[in-house]
């Protein structure tokens, strides 16, 4: 339900084009498969250096660190929209195979992919009465 009203929230008070629009996130898309799941995270402009993965306890986390230089900070700025500063997002992500885990950046789209782990059916036998 959370999640619902935030998504609401976010579209309401974020501008049409704006991937950080100051709020300290960025737009994620979380799709499953059969095998796994795939996270795709919008980071245009950011060094793929500045981006941290992790992957603890259930929970991804991905955190960018985009420091503003001294020289911006002196800059007479007419609008500024661009945002400098920590951006983080967890998600829960259970059953996954934390070894399998693959990301990938190219053209401003972070892609991490979770394989699930490997469930082995239970095996049944039949009892004997005696």
């Amino acid at each position: 339900m959370w999640d619902d009203v935030e998504a609401i929230m976010e579209r309401f008070f974020a501008e049409p084009l704006a991937v950080f629009a100051g709020t300290g996130r960025f737009r994620t898309d979380i799709r499953e498969t059969e095998d796994a799941y795939i996270v795709e995270a919008e980071l245009p402009g950011v060094d793929k250096d500045h981006i941290q993965i992790h992957y603890d306890d259930g929970v991804l986390s991905i955190t960018v660190e985009e420091a503003g230089g001294v020289d911006e900070e002196r800059e007479a700025y007419v609008r500024r929209e661009r945002y400098r500063g920590r951006l983080e997002r967890h998600f829960s992500l259970e059953n996954v195979d934390p070894d399998g885990i693959r990301a990938t950046y190219k053209n401003g789209l972070l892609t991490v992919t979770l394989p699930k782990l490997k469930r082995t059916p239970p095996k049944g036998r039949r009892i004997d009465i005696e």
